[in-house]
Protein backbone atom coordinates (compact mmCIF):
# COMPACT_ATOMS: atom_id res chain seq x y z
CA UNK A 1 0.00 0.00 0.00
CA UNK A 2 0.97 3.84 -0.73
CA UNK A 3 2.90 5.77 2.13
CA UNK A 4 0.31 8.51 0.91
CA UNK A 5 -2.72 6.10 1.24
CA UNK A 6 -1.61 5.15 4.61
CA UNK A 7 -1.47 8.53 5.76
CA UNK A 8 -4.34 9.70 4.07
CA UNK A 9 -6.68 6.88 5.66
CA UNK A 10 -4.32 7.49 9.31
CA UNK A 11 -6.15 10.84 9.18
CA UNK A 12 -9.65 9.91 8.73
CA UNK A 13 -9.36 6.89 11.26
CA UNK A 14 -7.77 10.17 13.91
CA UNK A 15 -10.90 12.13 12.86
CA UNK A 16 -13.17 9.13 13.20
CA UNK A 17 -11.78 8.42 16.70
CA UNK A 18 -12.13 12.31 17.61
CA UNK A 19 -15.96 12.24 16.54
CA UNK A 20 -17.02 9.41 18.49
CA UNK A 21 -14.93 9.77 21.71
CA UNK A 22 -16.15 13.54 21.23
CA UNK A 23 -19.79 12.54 20.63
CA UNK A 24 -19.88 10.50 24.09
CA UNK A 25 -19.04 13.44 25.84
CA UNK A 26 -21.21 16.00 23.94
CA UNK A 27 -24.36 13.89 24.43
CA UNK A 28 -23.73 12.50 27.99
CA UNK A 29 -23.02 16.40 29.01
CA UNK A 30 -25.70 18.01 26.73
CA UNK A 31 -28.72 19.77 28.90
CA UNK A 32 -31.71 17.58 29.31
CA UNK A 33 -34.42 20.76 29.81
CA UNK A 34 -32.70 22.51 26.59
CA UNK A 35 -33.10 19.59 24.48
CA UNK A 36 -36.43 19.14 25.64
CA UNK A 37 -37.81 22.35 24.69
CA UNK A 38 -35.58 22.14 21.42
CA UNK A 39 -37.92 18.91 20.82
CA UNK A 40 -40.91 20.93 21.51
CA UNK A 41 -40.14 23.35 18.98
CA UNK A 42 -39.82 20.88 16.19
CA UNK A 43 -35.98 20.27 16.45
CA UNK A 44 -35.33 16.55 14.97
CA UNK A 45 -31.93 16.42 16.32
CA UNK A 46 -33.27 17.15 19.67
CA UNK A 47 -35.63 14.58 19.97
CA UNK A 48 -33.70 11.65 18.08
CA UNK A 49 -31.22 12.55 21.04
CA UNK A 50 -33.25 12.59 24.11
CA UNK A 51 -34.86 8.82 22.73
CA UNK A 52 -31.45 7.46 22.12
CA UNK A 53 -30.52 8.60 25.90
CA UNK A 54 -33.44 6.41 26.91
CA UNK A 55 -31.03 3.80 25.87
CA UNK A 56 -27.94 5.24 27.22
CA UNK A 57 -25.67 1.78 26.97
CA UNK A 58 -26.68 1.46 23.58
CA UNK A 59 -26.06 5.23 22.70
CA UNK A 60 -22.41 4.53 24.49
CA UNK A 61 -21.69 1.30 23.19
CA UNK A 62 -21.69 2.83 19.73
CA UNK A 63 -19.33 5.50 20.60
CA UNK A 64 -17.14 2.55 22.69
CA UNK A 65 -17.23 0.96 19.39
CA UNK A 66 -16.43 3.48 16.80
CA UNK A 67 -13.34 4.39 18.83
CA UNK A 68 -11.69 1.51 19.10
CA UNK A 69 -12.22 0.75 15.67
CA UNK A 70 -9.99 3.81 14.32
CA UNK A 71 -7.76 3.11 17.50
CA UNK A 72 -6.92 -0.35 16.43
CA UNK A 73 -7.25 0.94 12.73
CA UNK A 74 -4.66 3.55 13.20
CA UNK A 75 -2.15 1.45 15.23
CA UNK A 76 -2.19 -0.80 12.61
CA UNK A 77 -1.74 1.08 9.52
CA UNK A 78 1.13 2.96 11.54
CA UNK A 79 2.70 -0.09 12.13
CA UNK A 80 2.93 -0.88 8.59
CA UNK A 81 3.74 2.36 7.68
CA UNK A 82 7.18 2.08 10.22
CA UNK A 83 7.94 -1.40 8.72
CA UNK A 84 7.59 0.06 5.18
CA UNK A 85 10.33 2.85 6.26
CA UNK A 86 12.25 1.45 8.29
CA UNK A 87 12.22 -2.05 7.88
CA UNK A 88 11.21 -5.22 9.81
CA UNK A 89 10.79 -5.31 13.72
CA UNK A 90 10.20 -1.40 13.69
CA UNK A 91 7.03 -1.45 14.75
CA UNK A 92 7.23 -0.53 17.94
CA UNK A 93 8.28 2.98 16.61
CA UNK A 94 5.17 3.51 15.27
CA UNK A 95 3.73 3.12 19.30
CA UNK A 96 5.80 5.59 19.88
CA UNK A 97 4.30 8.08 17.37
CA UNK A 98 0.74 7.29 17.57
CA UNK A 99 -0.35 7.36 21.07
CA UNK A 100 0.46 10.98 21.47
CA UNK A 101 -1.27 11.79 18.49
CA UNK A 102 -4.05 9.35 19.66
CA UNK A 103 -3.90 11.15 22.96
CA UNK A 104 -3.92 14.70 22.27
CA UNK A 105 -6.13 14.57 18.88
CA UNK A 106 -8.13 12.01 19.08
CA UNK A 107 -8.96 12.56 23.05
CA UNK A 108 -7.79 15.63 24.65
CA UNK A 109 -9.07 17.97 22.05
CA UNK A 110 -12.45 16.46 20.57
CA UNK A 111 -13.23 15.86 24.06
CA UNK A 112 -12.97 19.50 25.26
CA UNK A 113 -14.57 21.14 22.24
CA UNK A 114 -17.74 18.47 22.26
CA UNK A 115 -17.79 19.12 26.03
CA UNK A 116 -17.82 23.13 25.80
CA UNK A 117 -20.51 22.91 23.17
CA UNK A 118 -22.66 20.13 24.04
CA UNK A 119 -25.72 21.67 23.76
CA UNK A 120 -25.20 22.83 20.21
CA UNK A 121 -23.20 19.93 19.03
CA UNK A 122 -25.47 17.28 20.14
CA UNK A 123 -28.89 17.88 18.00
CA UNK A 124 -26.25 17.96 14.56
CA UNK A 125 -24.04 14.70 15.31
CA UNK A 126 -26.58 12.55 16.89
CA UNK A 127 -27.81 11.47 13.20
CA UNK A 128 -24.46 10.19 12.75
CA UNK A 129 -24.45 8.08 16.09
CA UNK A 130 -27.82 6.67 14.71
CA UNK A 131 -26.52 5.72 11.74
CA UNK A 132 -23.36 3.86 13.43
CA UNK A 133 -25.92 1.98 15.98
CA UNK A 134 -27.23 0.54 13.01
CA UNK A 135 -24.34 -0.24 11.00
CA UNK A 136 -22.67 -1.91 14.33
CA UNK A 137 -25.88 -3.44 15.61
CA UNK A 138 -24.63 -6.98 15.25
CA UNK A 139 -21.44 -5.94 17.83
CA UNK A 140 -23.93 -3.70 19.56
CA UNK A 141 -25.92 -6.63 20.36
CA UNK A 142 -23.57 -8.57 22.02
CA UNK A 143 -22.18 -5.91 23.87
CA UNK A 144 -25.54 -4.47 25.23
CA UNK A 145 -26.41 -8.46 26.28
CA UNK A 146 -23.01 -8.90 28.08
CA UNK A 147 -23.45 -5.57 29.87
CA UNK A 148 -27.09 -6.85 31.16
CA UNK A 149 -26.28 -10.21 32.03
CA UNK A 150 -22.90 -8.53 34.12
CA UNK A 151 -25.74 -6.11 35.83
CA UNK A 152 -27.25 -9.27 36.70
CA UNK A 153 -24.99 -10.76 38.22
CA UNK A 154 -23.39 -7.71 40.41
CA UNK A 155 -26.98 -6.47 41.16
CA UNK A 156 -29.00 -3.52 39.62
CA UNK A 157 -27.86 0.16 40.44
CA UNK A 158 -30.06 2.49 41.90
CA UNK A 159 -33.50 3.13 39.29
CA UNK A 160 -33.70 5.99 37.10
CA UNK A 161 -35.96 8.62 38.85
CA UNK A 162 -39.27 9.05 35.61
CA UNK A 163 -40.29 12.20 37.73
CA UNK A 164 -38.70 15.85 37.21
CA UNK A 165 -36.47 16.80 40.02
CA UNK A 166 -36.69 20.04 41.70
CA UNK A 167 -33.17 20.81 41.03
CA UNK A 168 -34.07 20.89 36.60
CA UNK A 169 -36.81 22.54 37.38
CA UNK A 170 -34.67 24.92 39.49
CA UNK A 171 -32.07 25.31 36.08
CA UNK A 172 -35.12 25.18 34.02
CA UNK A 173 -36.07 28.51 35.51
CA UNK A 174 -32.74 30.12 35.34
CA UNK A 175 -32.92 29.28 31.86
CA UNK A 176 -33.02 32.84 29.93
CA UNK A 177 -36.58 33.76 29.07
CA UNK A 178 -37.65 34.12 25.67
CA UNK A 179 -41.09 34.85 24.36
CA UNK A 180 -41.89 32.13 22.46
CA UNK A 181 -40.26 29.65 25.17
CA UNK A 182 -42.81 27.23 26.68
CA UNK A 183 -42.51 28.88 30.30
CA UNK A 184 -43.53 32.91 30.64
CA UNK A 185 -42.32 34.75 33.36
CA UNK A 186 -45.46 34.71 35.41
CA UNK A 187 -45.71 30.72 35.17
CA UNK A 188 -41.81 30.97 36.35
CA UNK A 189 -42.75 33.28 39.27
CA UNK A 190 -45.76 30.80 40.16
CA UNK A 191 -43.48 27.60 40.22
CA UNK A 192 -41.07 29.42 42.16
CA UNK A 193 -44.14 30.08 44.67
CA UNK A 194 -45.26 26.51 44.47
CA UNK A 195 -41.87 25.71 45.85
CA UNK A 196 -41.78 27.37 48.51
CA UNK A 197 -45.51 27.25 49.63
CA UNK A 198 -44.58 23.52 51.78
CA UNK A 199 -42.10 25.79 53.98
CA UNK A 200 -44.67 28.83 54.65
CA UNK A 201 -45.97 28.79 58.33
CA UNK A 202 -48.91 31.06 59.53
CA UNK A 203 -46.78 33.64 60.64
CA UNK A 204 -45.28 34.18 57.18
CA UNK A 205 -48.04 35.29 55.99
CA UNK A 206 -50.44 36.88 58.79
CA UNK A 207 -52.05 39.88 58.35
CA UNK A 208 -50.60 41.26 61.77
CA UNK A 209 -52.88 42.28 64.66
CA UNK A 210 -51.72 45.66 64.34
CA UNK A 211 -53.26 46.23 60.46
CA UNK A 212 -56.50 44.04 61.44
CA UNK A 213 -59.49 46.44 60.78
CA UNK A 214 -62.10 44.39 63.83
CA UNK A 215 -65.10 45.55 65.67
CA UNK A 216 -66.26 45.03 69.37
CA UNK A 217 -68.97 42.10 69.71
CA UNK A 218 -71.23 45.49 71.22
CA UNK A 219 -71.09 46.74 67.88
CA UNK A 220 -74.48 47.97 66.09
CA UNK A 221 -75.02 46.23 62.59
CA UNK A 222 -74.73 49.90 61.56
CA UNK A 223 -71.64 50.62 63.19
CA UNK A 224 -70.18 47.47 61.54
CA UNK A 225 -71.06 47.90 58.00
CA UNK A 226 -70.06 51.32 58.33
CA UNK A 227 -66.64 49.95 58.80
CA UNK A 228 -66.79 47.23 56.06
CA UNK A 229 -67.81 50.32 53.81
CA UNK A 230 -64.85 52.36 54.89
CA UNK A 231 -62.25 49.80 54.47
CA UNK A 232 -63.77 47.73 51.79
CA UNK A 233 -63.52 44.50 54.03
CA UNK A 234 -66.82 41.99 53.64
CA UNK A 235 -65.77 40.36 56.72
CA UNK A 236 -64.69 41.74 60.54
CA UNK A 237 -62.91 40.11 63.32
CA UNK A 238 -64.99 40.44 66.25
CA UNK A 239 -62.74 41.06 69.57
CA UNK A 240 -64.25 40.48 73.25
CA UNK A 241 -62.60 43.31 75.59
CA UNK A 242 -59.90 43.57 74.22
CA UNK A 243 -58.28 43.90 70.41
CA UNK A 244 -55.84 41.02 70.61
CA UNK A 245 -59.15 38.21 72.22
CA UNK A 246 -60.65 37.72 69.01
CA UNK A 247 -63.95 35.77 69.38
CA UNK A 248 -64.84 35.59 65.94
CA UNK A 249 -65.66 37.35 62.77
CA UNK A 250 -69.24 38.72 60.86
CA UNK A 251 -70.10 38.89 57.55
CA UNK A 252 -71.15 42.27 56.06
CA UNK A 253 -73.50 40.71 53.32
CA UNK A 254 -75.43 38.83 57.04
CA UNK A 255 -76.09 42.22 58.36
CA UNK A 256 -77.43 44.25 55.10
CA UNK A 257 -80.77 44.44 55.58
CA UNK A 258 -80.80 44.21 59.31
CA UNK A 259 -82.02 47.44 61.32
CA UNK A 260 -78.98 49.70 62.10
CA UNK A 261 -79.14 49.70 65.88
CA UNK A 262 -79.65 45.75 66.14
CA UNK A 263 -76.24 44.15 67.67
CA UNK A 264 -74.16 42.04 65.52
CA UNK A 265 -73.98 39.30 68.63
CA UNK A 266 -76.27 36.58 66.24
CA UNK A 267 -74.43 37.04 63.56
CA UNK A 268 -70.87 36.02 64.87
CA UNK A 269 -69.29 33.42 63.80
CA UNK A 270 -66.57 30.76 65.05
CA UNK A 271 -63.20 31.61 64.04
CA UNK A 272 -61.01 28.56 64.15
CA UNK A 273 -57.72 29.48 65.97
CA UNK A 274 -54.22 27.94 64.90
CA UNK A 275 -50.47 28.64 66.26
CA UNK A 276 -48.41 30.71 64.75
CA UNK A 277 -46.08 27.65 63.46
CA UNK A 278 -49.15 25.88 61.64
CA UNK A 279 -47.64 24.97 58.20
CA UNK A 280 -49.95 26.87 55.90
CA UNK A 281 -50.45 23.79 53.51
CA UNK A 282 -52.32 21.89 56.44
CA UNK A 283 -54.66 25.30 56.76
CA UNK A 284 -55.55 25.29 53.12
CA UNK A 285 -56.61 21.69 53.54
CA UNK A 286 -58.48 22.26 56.90
CA UNK A 287 -60.11 25.03 54.89
CA UNK A 288 -61.28 23.67 52.14
CA UNK A 289 -62.99 20.21 54.42
CA UNK A 290 -64.40 23.18 56.79
CA UNK A 291 -65.66 25.69 54.38
CA UNK A 292 -64.22 28.19 56.81
CA UNK A 293 -62.06 31.71 54.75
CA UNK A 294 -60.35 33.36 58.25
CA UNK A 295 -58.09 31.81 60.95
CA UNK A 296 -57.02 33.61 64.09
CA UNK A 297 -53.04 32.86 64.60
CA UNK A 298 -52.45 33.11 68.38
CA UNK A 299 -48.99 33.25 70.33
CA UNK A 300 -47.72 30.54 72.82
CA UNK A 301 -49.61 32.65 75.46
CA UNK A 302 -53.07 32.67 74.01
CA UNK A 303 -53.11 36.07 72.41
CA UNK A 304 -54.34 36.61 69.16
CA UNK A 305 -51.04 37.86 66.94
CA UNK A 306 -53.09 38.28 63.14
CA UNK A 307 -55.48 36.58 60.90
CA UNK A 308 -55.18 35.02 57.77
CA UNK A 309 -57.54 34.13 55.31
CA UNK A 310 -58.17 32.00 52.12
CA UNK A 311 -57.31 34.53 50.01
CA UNK A 312 -53.85 35.17 52.00
CA UNK A 313 -53.00 31.63 51.16
CA UNK A 314 -54.07 31.95 47.85
CA UNK A 315 -52.13 35.05 46.47
CA UNK A 316 -49.24 33.06 47.73
CA UNK A 317 -49.21 31.20 44.80
CA UNK A 318 -50.68 32.52 42.49
CA UNK A 319 -50.00 36.40 43.22
CA UNK A 320 -52.56 39.43 44.02
CA UNK A 321 -56.15 38.14 43.91
CA UNK A 322 -58.27 41.76 43.89
CA UNK A 323 -62.09 42.33 43.74
CA UNK A 324 -64.16 45.34 43.63
CA UNK A 325 -63.70 46.11 47.20
CA UNK A 326 -59.82 46.25 46.91
CA UNK A 327 -57.30 49.20 46.40
CA UNK A 328 -53.75 49.92 46.15
CA UNK A 329 -53.66 51.56 49.47
CA UNK A 330 -55.40 48.79 51.37
CA UNK A 331 -53.07 46.12 50.02
CA UNK A 332 -49.65 45.45 51.58
CA UNK A 333 -48.31 44.56 48.44
CA UNK A 334 -49.10 47.54 45.89
CA UNK A 335 -46.72 48.93 44.04
CA UNK A 336 -46.82 52.35 42.31
CA UNK A 337 -43.87 53.03 39.51
CA UNK A 338 -43.40 56.73 39.14
CA UNK A 339 -41.04 55.81 35.98
CA UNK A 340 -38.22 53.21 35.04
CA UNK A 341 -35.49 54.17 37.88
CA UNK A 342 -38.40 54.53 40.61
CA UNK A 343 -41.41 53.16 42.53
CA UNK A 344 -43.39 54.10 45.51
CA UNK A 345 -43.45 50.48 47.23
CA UNK A 346 -46.16 50.00 50.73
CA UNK A 347 -43.89 49.22 53.55
CA UNK A 348 -45.85 46.20 54.49
CA UNK A 349 -44.58 44.21 51.20
CA UNK A 350 -42.84 41.47 52.35
CA UNK A 351 -39.43 40.77 50.79
CA UNK A 352 -40.35 37.90 48.68
CA UNK A 353 -42.94 39.82 46.83
CA UNK A 354 -40.49 42.43 46.43
CA UNK A 355 -37.59 40.72 44.37
CA UNK A 356 -40.60 39.19 42.25
CA UNK A 357 -42.61 42.58 41.62
CA UNK A 358 -39.34 45.14 41.02
CA UNK A 359 -36.03 43.35 41.41
CA UNK A 360 -34.68 44.41 44.27
CA UNK A 361 -33.47 42.00 46.53
CA UNK A 362 -32.85 42.80 50.26
CA UNK A 363 -30.16 41.19 52.62
CA UNK A 364 -31.90 38.47 55.03
CA UNK A 365 -32.37 39.37 58.27
CA UNK A 366 -34.72 39.14 61.37
CA UNK A 367 -37.65 40.87 59.45
CA UNK A 368 -39.93 40.13 56.65
CA UNK A 369 -41.18 43.04 54.87
CA UNK A 370 -39.86 46.53 53.14
CA UNK A 371 -40.49 48.49 56.60
CA UNK A 372 -39.01 45.96 58.42
CA UNK A 373 -35.72 46.59 56.50
CA UNK A 374 -35.36 50.46 56.79
CA UNK A 375 -36.26 50.02 60.74
CA UNK A 376 -33.35 47.33 61.29
CA UNK A 377 -31.46 49.49 59.07
CA UNK A 378 -32.01 53.09 60.66
CA UNK A 379 -32.61 51.73 64.34
CA UNK A 380 -35.73 54.44 64.81
CA UNK A 381 -38.83 55.11 63.97
CA UNK A 382 -38.17 57.62 60.66
CA UNK A 383 -40.38 60.59 59.61
CA UNK A 384 -41.34 61.34 56.39
CA UNK A 385 -38.32 62.39 53.86
CA UNK A 386 -36.18 60.08 55.53
CA UNK A 387 -33.84 57.73 53.49
CA UNK A 388 -31.74 55.02 53.52
CA UNK A 389 -28.92 54.36 51.37
CA UNK A 390 -28.42 50.76 50.29
CA UNK A 391 -26.30 48.90 47.25
CA UNK A 392 -26.91 52.26 44.99
CA UNK A 393 -30.23 52.17 45.73
CA UNK A 394 -32.04 54.78 48.11
CA UNK A 395 -35.43 54.07 50.15
CA UNK A 396 -37.02 56.94 51.48
CA UNK A 397 -40.02 57.14 53.40
CA UNK A 398 -43.15 58.70 51.76
CA UNK A 399 -45.81 58.02 54.45
CA UNK A 400 -45.40 57.47 58.05
CA UNK A 401 -47.15 57.50 61.14
CA UNK A 402 -45.72 57.90 64.79
CA UNK A 403 -45.98 54.04 64.89
CA UNK A 404 -44.74 52.54 61.29
CA UNK A 405 -43.86 53.36 58.22
CA UNK A 406 -46.69 52.88 55.64
CA UNK A 407 -44.75 54.04 52.05
CA UNK A 408 -41.12 54.04 50.64
CA UNK A 409 -40.05 55.28 47.53
CA UNK A 410 -37.48 53.12 46.13
CA UNK A 411 -34.95 54.97 43.78
CA UNK A 412 -32.55 52.78 41.58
Amino acid sequence: MESWLILLLMALFLLMEGFFSGSEIGVVNADKLKLRHQAAKGCRGSRLALDMLEKPEWLLATTLVGTNIAIVSNTTLATLLATQWLGEGKGWVAILFVAPLIWIVGEIVPKSIFQEHADTITPRVIFVLKGASVLFYPVLLIFTLFTRLITLVVGRGKARNPYTLREELDLMLQMPNHEDGDVQQEERTMIRRMFTFSELRARDIMVPLIQVVSTTRTATCGEALALCAQHGHTRLPVYAGRVDNLVGHVSGLDLLGQPKQSPISPFIKPVPYVPMSKPVEDLLVEFRKSGEHVAVVVGEFGGSQGIMTLEDILERVVGDIEDEYDTKEQSPRWVQKINPTTYVVSAGMDVVALKERIGVELPEGSYKTLGGFMLEHLEDIPKVGQSLNYHKMTFTVEKATRKMIQEVKITF
